[in-house]
């Protein structure tokens, strides 16, 4: 299972907590011991941008949170997020339709 890899570090668990502390502007604060080691890759799976959720509206627009995600990659890091299904051809633009959280981001 690719998980076994000792290179692999799974979380489940609260996104927006875990970078905040970890890798944002707070985090600046902590001594090196306490800093977590940067990622290559971020792969997230957030709930969709067009979830009548408040707390989905933050994971879309929160620069702070969006300023940590960056914090915690490599210099060549990659972030991939999943941004809820894909347009079609004849929906409106991001901006102006259910899915306005997801163009902010």
């Amino acid at each position: 299972w690719c998980f076994d890899d000792e290179r692999a570090d799974l979380r489940i668990e609260d996104a927006l907590a875990y970078f905040n502390d970890n890798f944002g502007s707070s985090s600046r604060f902590k001594s090196s011991a306490e800093h977590e080691a940067q990622f290559d890759v971020v792969i997230m799976d957030c709930l969709d941008p067009n979830d009548d959720h408040p707390f989905a509206k933050v994971l879309y627009t929160d620069d702070g949170y969006i300023s940590s995600l960056y914090g915690a990659l490599t210099d060549d890091g990659i972030l991939v997020v999943q941004v809820g299904e894909a347009a079609e051809i004849d929906d409106a633009a991001d901006e102006n339709g259910s899915f306005e959280n997801r163009s902010t981001m």
